[in-house]
């Protein structure tokens, strides 16, 4: 998914200095994210968390992007504090309950029973919606797949939607012990070149660790 925070920040007219504060740390983190220096990034979303200068859905995104940093340093307990803080302001996030879902399954737990209560009152119809009925086991992988390229949307939603696709279909070959499908699928999200997206980021980062 796209990161929304600084998008929000752009629209949403806030003009104090103390707001711009939390905002500039905010800012900075999206920044050490692009680069890939993850541990820079949660102490930086630290700050505009605690700033206390954020709004609701502000805070939700940034929990949740803290939450993807602590992800990629193999914080799991900390990942997954974030995503359910994050879910707390924002219940309908189904990223948020996405990437809680990886969480869990990264640190050995069944992340199944979470996902199937965070997304129970949500439409698992659209997207990404199709992603968690995979995961909990609804669906399979091609029909994800197919669903990212719904032919209603304009291409360049597809294609966006195609390295969201790709990401999770990776993440649950893995899951499955299917590392060649796994590396073949992070590869796909790659090539997307949707370089905005975590996924992509994230996709870039498993092959790395997956020697792909």
């Amino acid at each position: 998914m796209v990161r929304l925070l600084l998008i929000l920040v752009l629209v949403s007219g806030i003009s104090t200095a103390a707001q711009a504060n939390g905002l500039d740390f905010a800012r900075q983190a999206q920044e050490a994210d692009s680069r890939r220096d993850f541990e820079q990034s949660a102490i930086l979303y630290s700050k505009a968390i605690e700033s206390g200068d954020l709004q609701q859905g502000q805070m939700a995104d940034a929990l949740r992007y803290r939450g993807n940093a602590n992800f990629f340093l193999g914080r799991f307990d900390a990942a997954a504090g974030d995503y359910i803080n994050s879910l707390k302001r924002n219940p309908s996030d189904i990223y948020a309950a996405l990437w809680l879902y990886l969480t869990r399954v990264s640190a050995g737990q069944d992340g199944t029973p979470e996902l199937i209560r965070a997304t129970k009152k949500l439409d698992l119809f659209y997207w990404p919606g199709p992603i968690a009925n995979l995961f909990i086991g609804r669906i399979t992988t091609d029909a994800v797949l197919e669903a990212a390229k719904d032919p209603f949307l304009d291409e360049a939603t597809q294609v966006e939607q195609s390295c969201e696709a790709y990401f999770y279909a990776g993440q649950y070959a893995l899951q499955n012990g299917d590392k060649e499908a796994a590396i073949r699928l992070f590869r796909a999200a790659v090539d997307t070149g949707v370089t905005s997206f975590i996924e992509y980021d994230a996709a870039r980062l498993a092959l790395e660790r997956l020697g792909g």
